[in-house]
Formats: structure tokens, C-alpha cells, sequence
């Protein structure tokens, strides 16, 4: 009894010191999991142009291509490495999309058509949807970004 009331202190702080430890690797851990997992999105970027029939409207959009989980790390890097051939089909397919596709405010045609090109032309079978953000239309002849366009 007398040996329990001299080191009760140094017993319990020993204690509370195994327990802090357990909490700091079980955090280490999962952060180690959060950064292991990437994210399914992958930026196309931003897009800027006008189509090929009409010249009063320019538009401005944001892509991202969404990947099945199982091919993310893969797709990324094949999507990386391919980007200026992806940048040339992207621009060449939304200058010729058609005047419905673009009106439609949810792009549902759109998407679908930039998707079959991008996998056609790229020969991907990993893209499991294209994500359009930033939409923007603006009448040809004012600033746009940094650039003016003249009037």
C-alpha cells in the first residue's frame, strides 16, 4: 500500500503520456490516408472562344473531367501528359458545337459531346463525366480577362 501512494503521480502521468501518444499516431495515420487519396477531379482549365458561325458571342468555360475511382491515379497522369493534344480537341470541339448545346444552361449535350471526343480521340475509357463550371457569355467587342477585344 505504501509503494501505490508514493508513485500513484508518476503512474498516472504515465498513463496520460501512452494515451497522447496513441491519439498522435492514430492522427498521423489517417492524415497519412487523406493525402494518399486524390481527388477524382482533374482541371482541363480554363477555355475561352468563340464559334466558328457567330462571331457576336464569346464564351468562357471552366472544365473538369471527373475520373472513375479505380483509374484516378492513372488517368491523372495520362491526362497530364497529354494536355496540349487534350487543350487543341477541346477548343476545336466547342468552337463547332452546336448554337442548342450551348444554350442549354445545364450543357448536358455539351458534356456528353466534349466527353465522347475527349475518349475518342485520346483513346481513354477512364472519364466518367466532364464537370462545367464558370460558365460565361459575353457579347464580342468589351473586355474580357486581360485582353480587349477591339470594338
Amino acid at each position: 500500500m505504501n509503494f501505490i501512494r508514493r508513485f500513484w503521480v508518476f503512474g498516472l502521468i504515465l498513463v496520460m503520456v501512452a494515451l497522447h501518444a496513441l491519439i498522435i499516431v492514430n492522427v498521423r495515420k489517417e492524415l497519412v490516408k487523406i493525402k494518399a487519396e486524390e481527388s477524382q477531379a482533374v482541371d482541363l482549365g480554363e477555355f475561352r472562344f468563340q464559334r466558328a458561325d457567330d462571331k457576336t458571342t464569346i464564351y468562357q468555360v471552366h472544365l473538369f473531367a471527373l475520373l472513375e475511382p479505380s483509374q484516378s491515379l492513372r488517368g491523372r497522369k495520362q491526362l497530364e501528359q497529354n494536355i496540349a493534344m487534350l487543350t487543341e480537341v477541346v477548343g476545336q470541339q466547342l468552337r463547332l458545337a452546336d448554337k442548342a448545346w450551348l444554350a442549354d444552361p445545364i450543357q448536358t449535350d455539351l458534356k456528353h459531346h466534349l466527353k465522347q471526343e475527349i475518349s475518342k480521340s485520346m483513346n481513354i475509357d477512364f472519364l466518367e463525366q466532364l464537370l462545367v463550371t464558370e460558365w460565361l457569355e459575353y457579347p464580342a467587342g468589351i473586355a474580357v480577362g486581360n485582353s480587349l477585344a477591339q470594338k
